[in-house]
């Protein structure tokens, strides 16, 4: 008579091994009403969920909810599911779960194998925290790259673009004009006797003003108007689509705000006022250089015809 093929609970021999193994295995029955019964467990099983019974067929109530929620799951769809149990140092041992069908006439019965797979887990885990770590260093050295770049095209007193960057920003608004046939003005101001100031009231107050003006020409401007700061009391402001009379219009705003404006050093009262002068494309240039010198010389004249104006070329 020919035996039939040997489980666990059919050949001594087989379940001696299976007892053996470091590996949690656990023999399951799925029962007529869909419920799953623990037949048979080794010793690596039972350590594991801490039972401690072992020859008898006994109920799942004693395993953790989740477990046997992915034990259902596992045994519902046939393919492998994953399952972590939290230790007491809030560490995690994961656990790849399959079934076998050690009787194919029973189909029944499963071997329920778990094979440990915290070591190549806890590597991916470490690997994506490297993985998450290394991204935010990357994205740290992006912004700071981003700082440095927008540091590079800032006055650090003021906040306004340096003289650096105005070529770019010149050669760019000069094309957009060309291209859609629209004006646009410069202008240039220089504050009214800015070395006497300093000279009697120090650098420290010279830096104060140069920021209030920095401040009012921000404030008084549109948020197309694109400013700089060219270089110790000078200041620059490009005027996007801006005719001779509006540009005007604009710098004799900041002029008055200037002057309204109240500075105190040493127990007294400073009065502030500028100068500025404009140019026009096309009117007084077609290139950044010429409309920039135009400005400049408008400036000049204003110094000249007594401060405090705004004069056009």
């Amino acid at each position: 008579m020919t035996k039939g093929p040997s489980t666990p609970h059919s050949f001594p021999g087989w379940t001696d091994l299976f007892q053996s193994l470091s590996t949690p295995f656990a023999l399951l029955q799925r029962q007529t009403n869909q419920n799953i019964k623990l037949l048979r467990s080794n010793t690596a099983f039972q350590q594991l969920f801490n039972l401690r019974l072992r020859s008898r067929a006994q109920g799942l109530n004693q395993l953790p909810a989740d477990f046997i929620s992915q034990l259902q799951l596992l045994c519902q769809h046939q393919k492998p599911v994953f399952w972590c149990l939290s230790t007491d140092q809030d560490n995690c041992r994961h656990f790849k779960m399959q079934l076998e069908q050690p009787e194919p006439s029973d189909p029944a019965s499963y071997l329920l194998v778990m094979q440990d797979i915290s070591e190549q887990q806890n590597a991916l885990l470490l690997l994506q925290q490297q993985k998450d770590e290394l991204q935010k260093r990357l994205t740290d050295i992006e912004q700071l790259k981003n700082r440095i770049s927008e540091q590079a095209i800032r006055d650090p007193l003021t906040n306004l673009f340096n003289r650096r960057f105005l070529n770019e920003f010149m050669e760019r608004e000069l094309a957009l004009a060309r291209r859609n046939q629209k004006p646009l003005a410069v202008v240039m101001l220089d504050l009214d006797h800015f070395k006497q100031l300093n000279d009697q009231f120090g650098h420290q107050t010279g830096d104060t003003v140069i920021e209030m003006v920095a401040k009012h020409l921000l404030r008084q401007s549109r948020r197309t108007d694109i400013l700089f700061r060219y270089g110790g009391e000078e200041f620059l402001v490009i005027l996007p689509n801006t005719n001779a009379a509006q540009a005007r219009h604009l710098a004799e705003n900041w002029r008055q705000h200037v002057q309204q404006a109240q500075v105190f050093a040493k127990h007294q009262t400073i009065s502030i006022t500028l100068s500025a002068g404009l140019a026009c494309y096309p009117e007084h240039g077609t290139t950044a250089f010429n409309l920039i010198q135009a400005a400049d010389e408008a400036l000049y004249q204003a110094k000249a015809a007594g401060r405090n104006q705004v004069m056009m070329c």
